[in-house]
């Protein structure tokens, strides 16, 4: 499955991102201060977000998870952004900080969170492949020690694989069936792993799929896209795509296009 964050991809300066390596990460990405004429709006993923403010004389350090509707993402200028996006469920979070506390948030934390000199480290590397070296050391010395090996991290994985493989459309009776355990444990696991209940990961999961029918098949009728993208219908597509972003699908595919 691919993650997108469209309105960061198209009008944030000089944008760039590379697939990340191991069991924890999707993607680093790169960019520069926000640009004046557009704003960068975060859409709901799934995912936590580590993100690192390199300024000429400091570094500030933010955490935000999964935004719940499309939300206004604000930037200083004159300031390099690099940012590691956690795989849902996957992420690594400082001692202190738990999932719930960054939902539809950002949160600043120490710049060293992660580590002694990271920050230093960070500001003095060179290209986003260096610096995603740092962070990739760094975090997985971390994951080492984050990575659930109990029943409660299998049952997630399954939890999430299933939503993932239905494409957003497993009820918690029939994961519940196949695991054997009850219905208010697997909601729980859930979503003290995710901070969101499953209801909304497949809600999330239909939109991306969405959003990547949308940009790879941009003349396809929206019924079809709907029904590619594990809605019921086209109507139950669009209501659900605008609670997320406030557009209605053709609208958005004409902002993305820069079509009046």
């Amino acid at each position: 499955m691919n993650l997108l964050q469209p309105y960061v991809q198209k009008n944030a300066k000089e944008y760039q991102s590379m697939r990340g390596s191991g069991e924890h990460i999707f993607e680093y990405y790169v960019f520069e201060e926000e640009p004046t004429a557009q704003p960068i709006n975060a859409v709901p993923d799934g995912c936590v977000d580590l993100l690192y403010a390199i300024g000429k004389d400091d570094v500030r350090c933010f955490l935000g998870g999964t935004v719940l509707k499309m939300k206004y993402w604000p930037f200083e200028k004159n300031r390099t952004y690099f940012g590691i996006r956690f795989l849902p469920g996957q992420c690594i979070l400082p001692k202190g900080i738990s999932i719930g506390d960054i939902i539809n948030t950002d949160l600043e934390i120490p710049s060293d969170a992660y580590g002694a000199k990271i920050d230093e480290a960070l500001s003095q590397a060179k290209s986003m492949r260096e610096r995603a070296s740092i962070i990739h050391k760094t975090l997985a010395e971390a994951g080492q020690k984050h990575t659930p090996t109990d029943a409660k991290g299998n049952i997630e994985a399954y939890i999430r694989n299933r939503i993932y493989e239905t494409k957003g459309n497993v009820s918690i009776k029939e994961i519940a069936q196949d695991t054997g355990y009850s219905e208010c444990y697997v909601r729980r696991t859930f979503h003290e792993m995710h901070g969101i209940s499953p209801k909304t990961f497949e809600k999330i999961v239909r939109f991306q799929n969405t959003l990547e029918e949308m940009a790879l098949h941009k003349d396809e009728a929206f019924y079809d896209m709907a029904q590619e993208s594990g809605y019921y219908d086209q109507s139950h597509m669009v209501k659900e795509f605008k609670n997320f972003t406030g557009l209605t699908p053709e609208k958005y595919m004409k902002y993305m296009m820069n079509v009046e």
